[in-house]
């Protein structure tokens, strides 16, 4: 096929192909783009492994977060059910409490009682004060917002990356991959950076040399039949920056090999 998404990665004159065996064009149809691409290409195999790592390590920083903040926000409306229970109560069930600070009353969403209201309410000598409690609503707003936030980049940035990757046959291209590297680690919520939740973009030549590399395993996913990814990165360098200068075979190169 000359048209739709493959012509994207093939010179004007690479259409020469269509003219293969049966036999050739049978294994052609059985082989997808992707496979094409990481097997002849080190320079598009090694920068779609460090994608597929950093999307990995942006993953797991995500669960991790989720986690966390769902513990702190359990352990604080636990908190502000238990200062609740033990502060001052209006006749209609308005919980109330006590400034610290100038003895002054407040309702839980922050009215402040006239003096003559306020020489009604018993409050309880251990009640919690209106400052903490007003503390511990902000540590569950900050936990809420934060959820919102690293769910928002879980929903916009990474689902969107991880659903394309996983389809053999509309694959990024080059220019795209480099983009969503700097996306990935762009668009971290804060909550997310190496200071709160260790994310560390950076990929190691230990880690990307791994024997179970992201890329290979986010094709595995598709049930195509992939050769290891290790020993088709072994002549590539994994240091992107480098890349520019290690020797790209030309798309109809690349084409022609894959399929001879």
């Amino acid at each position: 096929m000359e048209t739709g998404r493959i012509k994207r990665f093939l010179a004007d004159g690479a259409s020469g192909y269509a003219a293969d065996t049966e036999e050739k064009k049978a294994r052609r149809e059985h082989r997808s783009l992707l496979d094409m691409l990481l097997m002849e290409d080190p320079h598009y195999a090694a920068l779609y492994n460090r994608v597929a790592e950093k999307l990995d390590r942006a993953q797991q920083a995500v669960d991790a977060a989720l986690i966390d903040i769902d513990e702190r926000l359990e352990a604080s409306e636990q908190n502000l059910q238990n200062m609740r229970d033990n502060a001052g109560e209006l006749e209609d069930g308005t919980k109330v409490f006590r400034s610290s600070v100038d003895g002054s009353v407040y309702t839980e969403d922050g009215r402040r009682l006239s003096d003559e209201e306020a020489q009604n309410v018993d409050i309880p000598d251990d009640a919690s004060s209106w400052e903490d409690y007003q503390r511990q609503k902000e540590e569950r707003d900050l936990a809420l917002r934060q959820r919102e936030e690293i769910e928002r980049y879980q929903r916009e940035v990474l689902d969107p990356i991880k659903e394309r990757m996983r389809d053999p046959d509309n694959v990024f291209t080059k220019d795209e991959l480099e983009e969503i590297d700097k996306n990935i680690e762009a668009s971290l919520p804060d909550t997310l950076t190496k200071d709160h939740q260790g994310f560390d973009p950076s990929i190691s030549e230990v880690e990307a040399n791994s024997s179970t590399s992201a890329a290979h395993d986010m094709v595995e996913e598709t049930n195509l039949e992939v050769p290891e990814m290790n020993k088709a990165f072994k002549t590539a360098s994994l240091d992107i920056p480098d890349l520019d200068s290690a020797p790209v075979p030309a798309p109809e190169q690349v084409v022609t090999r894959a399929l001879s």
